[in-house]
């Protein structure tokens, strides 16, 4: 009986031992590449995400200057390689606007634009031509465009875009685009540095 069970079970297909390590290797490799895009679209759109609200921010800063009729500072914090804790935000700008230090508005309508200014964290980073003054009536007190380059913590390994703002001077009109010279990013990238010189220059910044 049991010999006439192996007999009708012989001719029933299957799979071969090196049948399954064939499979089991391309679904590996499958998942390979879907895990590093997930991962590459994640820290795209962090990079996206963070020139969004950036950009949103310094628009909201001239308005507020325009609103009550005063000089606003945006300063850049130097934060090193790695050096953002992950339970706390930290912010690439201090901003502060006169009107907090004038004993004619009353308190309640002091200035809180500098405690909305948009966290950043060690999967990106920003490089800065130049600190710049946003005067009352809501113009860019510099005397050339202040560029702002973002990009990925990953760049060398992943996402390749670098997001860039163009302030123009002395409108404080905003251009966005993307930076088109990548040769100066290192692995190590600082999360927020100014780096004043002949490379962050609006030229550079390709309208997207």
């Amino acid at each position: 009986m049991k010999l006439d069970k192996a007999l009708l079970n012989h001719g029933k297909p299957g799979f071969s031992l090196v049948e399954l390590i064939i499979v089991i290797g391309i679904i590996s490799t499958f998942s390979g590449i879907i895990v590093g895009n997930s991962l590459n679209w994640i820290r795209a759109e962090k990079v996206n995400s963070y020139t969004r609200q950036l950009r949103e921010y310094l628009r909201i800063v001239r308005l507020h200057a325009r609103r009550w009729g005063t000089n606003c500072y945006i300063n850049t914090n130097s934060i090193g390689y790695n050096s953002v804790p992950s339970d706390k935000d930290y912010f690439g700008y201090s901003v502060s606007c006169e009107e907090a230090y004038d004993p004619n508005i009353p308190a309640n309508q002091t200035s809180k634009i500098g405690s909305i200014v948009p966290p950043i964290n060690n999967s990106i980073f920003q490089v800065i031509s130049k600190n710049f003054e946003v005067t009352p009536n809501g113009r860019i007190s510099s005397d050339k465009a202040i560029v702002i380059v973002i990009g990925s913590a990953y760049h060398n390994s992943g996402p390749k875009t670098l997001k860039c703002l163009v302030i123009k001077t002395p409108t404080g009109q905003i251009r966005k685009g993307n930076f088109i010279t990548s040769y100066w990013i290192s692995s190590n990238m600082a999360v927020s540095q100014l780096l004043p010189g002949d490379i962050l220059v609006p030229n550079n910044c390709i309208s997207s």
